[in-house]
């Protein structure tokens, strides 16, 4: 089944912004409350966390894009082969392989 993530409310009386970073790509696998966009308001640079889980089917905006709220910002199927988002947080340990 498909989902449409649709850009929240961003604060009062804003109700567009300009896409900085798109942090998400089509197969990526995303969780709930990760961020999937980078934007800038008149006041400030936020991010907006994906209020779905699941796999990225189509990203509807890119760079320089102005976004309203509302507006469809991607589409997320719940399952199907996904890549996981690696964060700058998480981190990643090499199993050893035994020599024989």
């Amino acid at each position: 089944m498909m989902a449409e993530l649709k850009l929240p409310e961003l604060g009062e009386n804003v109700t567009s912004a300009d896409v900085l970073r798109v942090l998400v790509s089509p197969g990526d696998t995303v969780t709930k409350d990760q961020p999937v966009l980078e934007l800038e308001t008149d006041k400030a640079t936020v991010e907006v966390p994906s209020s779905i889980a699941g796999v990225v089917q189509e990203v509807k905006v890119k760079a320089g894009d102005k976004v309203t709220t509302g507006q469809v910002i991607l589409t997320v199927g719940e399952d199907g082969p996904g890549r996981q988002v690696k964060s700058d947080k998480t981190a990643t340990a090499a199993t050893p392989t035994p020599s024989a």
